[in-house]
């Protein structure tokens, strides 16, 4: 597995999109929110439901199947920020996304 593996080019996604990725045969869901990109795992960790299927409102992605909201930036679910979804860091080099994909963060 390589640790930086290119995800879109940057002008791909808009400023307040998701995308959803198929990276190293994992799902990523890439957000692009005020010029700066977040990856982070599309299962939810309740239920494994998927997260990109959910509403993005600012840093914030609401888990379609039972409303769970987590932080895009670092994976915590609101109301208990000891559950996590895994994120991954994001880098931007020569106009493409890169994801890091050999640790979670």
């Amino acid at each position: 597995m390589l640790p930086w593996v290119f995800a879109i080019n940057e002008n791909e996604l808009a400023d307040g999109e998701k995308k959803l990725l198929l990276l190293e045969d994992k799902t990523i869901l890439l957000v692009r929110q005020e010029g700066n990109y977040y990856a982070m795992s599309n299962k939810c960790p309740h239920m494994g439901c998927p997260l990109s299927k959910g509403n993005l409102e600012g840093f914030i992605i609401k888990c379609p199947c039972h409303d769970w909201k987590f932080d895009v930036r670092s994976g915590e679910f609101l109301a208990a920020p000891e559950i996590k979804a895994p994120v991954y860091d994001t880098d931007i080099s020569e106009g493409k996304v890169f994801v890091k994909m050999d640790g979670e963060l």
